[in-house]
This record gives structure tokens, C-alpha cells and sequence, in this order.
């Protein structure tokens, strides 16, 4: 959630027109993330003030777009705690503003107005923070699979092959042996997976991370955000990428009982088949090296945002060689 595109006051009068929402009162950029422009919007309605987040999308297609407002609005409509997306007047979700390209030109990109939900990140993550993740994971799960499209994951294996074989990562000789090592290992495990029935496949969130999920209070969870590295795949391996997420230890290790909290609220709403309980370890090994090369992605695309707030790939590094 990074500022690529600025927009002054005249930019969201002009957006805001469209909308029954009110009229600006003030906005502020927000610095966090690394693919989208937010901004967090104030709006004043018949005297009473009400706060949003308005997103640019930076990357995301028109057509992926397309799948995302809808889906999101379907997820909200079936009492998963998310943000949900404003329909215009004529009940559409995106806008579009006119940015200056690199070269000088004009650049269309949408965007969208959503509810602004209470609380902050949490910090210091215990038991309970993995328990009512873990829950509200599976029931984003849960309430996905009555969605009739389905939205590949465009960051999944084949993404993952493609940025290790093609040798372009900023890494040393050293770094890049144990990425191609790492990939090897989970060939034949991919291919293994691919044949059992038995893992179930959906739409995976993709990214849940502390920083992607906002809490009211300590014992309360307000709402997930950010979807969009989201598509399809094996509900486990979205259950691996979130105990990797929320359940390291300042070692770069995973803590067997904040994993174990966030798995038990998991199989609280939905329980795992044995064969994803056996796949479960393999797929916390494929979540680390997706984002430490992910990471390493992001690294080379962060010099033209205005405010950013890097990740560090070696903390990725770090916790793979631990697995």
C-alpha cells in the first residue's frame, strides 16, 4: 500500500461525484505495502464523518479486477470479516484516474472505494491472534467455494520455476544454489500433490500476513485485507503460507505452539483431511521460498514509489534454511 500515484484534492472531488458516499473532508497517503496506492479518505455525510480507504490499483488487471470487487462483496455477504467494496451510483465498484507514465504518457488506472474497518496491526502475536486467524482463513475457504468463477494463482509453482530457473534474482552463487536446491526438493512433492484428490483446491488468500489483517483490540478481529495475490490452489498451501506468516520466532523459526493454536482454529471450522496434515510441512517449505523470491521480485520494483516500506527477503532465507 505504497503511494505511486499522486492524486490532489481536485482528483478525489472529481472521483467522489460518482459516489453517494459525501463530500472530502481530508485524505493522507498511506506508506505500507508495495503494489497498490492508498490513500485514507474522510468523508463528511450529513454532518457525520466517515473514514475509507480509496486503492489505485497499480498492477492489477481490468479483467482480474472484474473477479475481485464481486468476489470480495460475495465474501463480506457471507459474513467473512473484510472490507467491503463501495458501488458507485450505478452500482459499479471500479473508477479510473488518468496518471502521467514513465515516458510522459497518459496511463488509465482503476480503483476503488472501500469501508475503512476499526483497529490496527498487531505486534506481539499470541495464541489467541493464531486461533482466530486460522478460523476466519477457513471460513474465507468455506464461504469461496459457492463463487462460480475461479481466478488462477498467478504467483503459484510454474510463477515460482520460472523466476529460480531464469537465474534474474539479485542473489549470489550461494543464495541461488539453495533457491534451486529448495525448488528441486518440491518438484516431485508438486507433481505428487497434484495427482490426490484428497487437497482440496479453492481460492487461496495468498498473503496473510500480520500486516494484511487488522485488529479492533487484543482479543478481537476486525477484518482481513488485500486480496489480490489471491487465485486458485490448494487450501493447504494457504494454511502453510499463514502459519509461516504469523508463527515465526525472532530465531527465523516456527513456533510449534503458536502453529499449533492457529491450526487448531483452522480445523475448528475446517478440518483437514489427513493427507493436507501430512502435505502441511512440505507446503510451509514452498510458502518460504515463494516469498523469498517474491520478496527478491519486489526488491528491483520499489525505486519508483514514493513511500514504501520494503521486506526483507533474508528473513525469508533465514526461516527456509531452518525448515
Amino acid at each position: 500500500m505504497s503511494v505511486y500515484t499522486q492524486l490532489e484534492t481536485h482528483d478525489f472531488e472529481t472521483i467522489l461525484s460518482q459516489y453517494a458516499l459525501g463530500t472530502l473532508v481530508k485524505f493522507e497517503g498511506i506508506a505500507a505495502g508495495i503494489e497498490n496506492t492508498n490513500y485514507k479518505i474522510t468523508l463528511d455525510k450529513a454532518g457525520i464523518q466517515t473514514p475509507y480507504f480509496l486503492t489505485i490499483f497499480e498492477e492489477i488487471s481490468c479483467s482480474e479486477l472484474d473477479f475481485f470487487m464481486p468476489f470480495l462483496s460475495h465474501l463480506k455477504k457471507n459474513d467473512c470479516k473484510l472490507p467491503e467494496p463501495n458501488g458507485n451510483l450505478n452500482g459499479v465498484f471500479l473508477f479510473t484516474v488518468e496518471s502521467e507514465g514513465p515516458d510522459n504518457s497518459k496511463v488509465i488506472k482503476n480503483g476503488a472505494i472501500f469501508e475503512c474497518l476499526s483497529g490496527g496491526h498487531i505486534d506481539d502475536i499470541n495464541t489467541l491472534h493464531c486461533e482466530l486467524i486460522g478460523q476466519e482463513l477457513a471460513n474465507i475457504h468455506l464461504a469461496s467455494q459457492s463463487y462460480p468463477q475461479i481466478h488462477e494463482n498467478s504467483r503459484g509453482f510454474y510463477w515460482l520455476q520460472k523466476q529460480i530457473n531464469g537465474q534474474h534474482l539479485n542473489v549470489n552463487a550461494d543464495d541461488q544454489s539453495v533457491l534451486l536446491d529448495s525448488l528441486k526438493r518440491l518438484q516431485a512433492s508438486w507433481g505428487e500433490w497434484n495427482q490426490n484428490s484428497n487437497l482440496q483446491k479453492g481460492f487461496i488468500h495468498a498473503d496473510l500476513f500480520p500486516d494484511n489483517c487488522l485488529f479492533a483490540n487484543d482479543t478481537q478481529l476486525s477484518g482481513v485485507i488485500d486480496f489480490y495475490a489471491g487465485g486458485h490452489d490448494f487450501l493447504v498451501y494457504d494454511l502453510a503460507i499463514t502459519i509461516m506468516a504469523w508463527c515465526q520466532n525472532s530465531q527465523f523459526e516456527i513456533d510449534a505452539t503458536l502453529a499449533e493454536a492457529l491450526l487448531k482454529g483452522y480445523e475448528s471450522v475446517r478440518p483437514l483431511h489427513e493427507d493436507e496434515l501430512m502435505a502441511l510441512p512440505e507446503f510451509i517449505v514452498l510458502a518460504t521460498l515463494r516469498f523469498w523470491v517474491s520478496r527478491l521480485v519486489a526488491q528491483e520494483q520499489l525505486a519508483d514509489a514514493a513511500l514504501t516500506t520494503p521486506k526483507n527477503p533474508d528473513e525469508m532465507k533465514k526461516l527456509l534454511l531452518s525448515l
